[in-house]
């Protein structure tokens, strides 16, 4: 199937074969072939080989982009080539023909000997190569704002090591793989910048600060680094202020907090208060950092209103705790209090762009349930780089329609489609 029948009728018109050239739409796939022969070049190869280490690649990212098994895309790529090709087919004594692609069982045999180590350099080389090409189009700024959260994949197997957690929020299983994801906000523009699998009993503050000095490294600046209440920790606020960033995180309501929000109900005090965040008595080694509370209500409710309800009496005051929420961050007011207040709360919902974000993962392919850890690994890497060539692709559409004064409109879907047709040529 052509582009053109694959892409929407107002994608047609705007001339965008140079947006979906294979030296803009395939670069990832490129680089991450590069990345990985590079580090698999002591593998030995069998005197009767006769693919190539691209040939396993393309088998691997073939499945990604339609959203099936290794088997049936190794199938239907193989059905693809030999159509294309001129001839009759060699044909076996046992009636098998003679195969242009990799069977499945080679491609997962060449994809277990790729390490967990270079799997994540891999993961992470890619991704750098995607940030600094999305800059270099003007798709992101210098200065991004960081999203932080996890996100749990059950576990089915029978493994029990520090790389498998326990959990009681999966169908079918009570255990996990726990992975720590990493993605930068620039220009209305999200995409995802590192992935970290987190051990049992392993700290995310050195991953977190890690990932952090590594986008610095990169030349970006930081702006926001929004996290959930997990990250809730002096030494990482104090840490990320030092980088030039400020960091928003969810309040807990710990005996002064909760003070706070009293006084507030009350009308003795105003929804922004100062805080001093400090490590714990007993910690190693401690922090401090002056924050800033702000209070916020809930989205069915309004500070006013909650306010009102309670010094009327009509509500609790546990009722009127549950109708409001607290954040905490290192920035200090700007302009009028009330509305740098509304401004930062506002802001900070936009942290569910990676709750979102690993959603959209989920719908590019099901998941996998591998044994391999370092398998599982090059599979969140495919969906990362085909999740952010999806975003740059639809950015660029965008400045398109602003140019024609067309609406344009970019699915997933029909960006893997036209991924697909894209990487037959190549």
């Amino acid at each position: 199937m052509p582009i053109n029948n694959i892409l929407p009728n107002s994608l047609k018109s705007l001339g965008i074969k140079s947006l979906l050239s294979n030296d803009n739409i395939t670069s990832f796939y490129k680089k991450f072939c590069d990345a990985v022969t590079t580090r698999t070049w002591r593998f030995k190869k069998a005197k009767n080989s006769r693919y190539d280490e691209e040939d396993f690649l393309k088998v691997f990212f073939f499945s990604e982009m339609l959203g099936r098994s290794i088997h049936e895309s190794s199938e239907l790529l193989n059905e693809f080539l030999l159509s294309k090709k001129r001839g009759r087919p060699r044909i076996f004594s046992d009636g098998r023909r003679k195969r242009l692609i990799p069977h499945q069982t080679e491609v997962n045999k060449y994809l277990r000997r790729i390490g967990f180590r270079k799997a994540q350099k891999i993961l992470q080389e890619c991704l750098d190569e995607q940030l600094l090409d999305a800059f270099n189009q003007g798709i992101i700024s210098k200065k991004v704002n960081v999203l932080i959260d996890f996100t749990e994949h059950p576990y089915y197997g029978q493994r029990e090591d520090s790389m498998i957690k326990g959990t009681n929020r999966a169908k079918g299983t009570k255990k996990m793989r726990h992975y720590l994801g990493f993605s930068i906000l620039s220009r209305h523009t999200h995409l995802y910048a590192g992935l970290e699998h987190v051990a049992s009993g392993q700290s995310k503050i050195p991953l977190v600060l890690k990932h952090l000095e590594h986008l610095l490294s990169l030349g970006f600046q930081l702006d926001k680094v929004l996290m959930d209440r997990e990250f809730y920790r002096a030494e990482l606020i104090d840490k990320i202020k030092g980088m030039g960033g400020e960091a928003i995180v969810p309040a807990k309501k710990y005996k002064k907090i909760q003070q706070y929000l009293v006084e507030y109900l009350k009308g003795t005090h105003g929804r922004v208060r100062k805080y001093t965040f400090s490590s714990a008595t007993a910690a190693r080694c401690h922090f401090s950092r002056h924050v800033y509370v702000i209070i916020k209500a809930k989205n069915q409710y309004t500070l006013q209103r909650v306010k009102r309800d309670y010094k009327a009496g009509k509500i609790s005051l546990d009722d009127a705790r549950k109708r409001l929420f607290l954040i905490m961050t290192s920035e200090k007011p700007r302009g009028k209090t009330s509305s740098w207040a509304s401004r930062t709360a506002l802001f900070y919902r936009k942290r569910w762009l990676i709750e979102t974000g690993f959603s959209d993962l989920n719908r590019i392919n099901c998941r996998w349930k591998s044994n391999y850890d370092n398998v599982r690994f090059l599979d969140m890497l495919a969906r990362f780089l085909l999740y952010n060539a999806w975003k740059m692709n639809k950015k660029m559409a965008q400045k398109l329609e602003k140019n024609e004064r067309t609406k344009i409109t970019l699915t997933l879907n029909q960006n893997q489609e036209a991924l697909s047709k894209c990487l037959l040529s190549i």
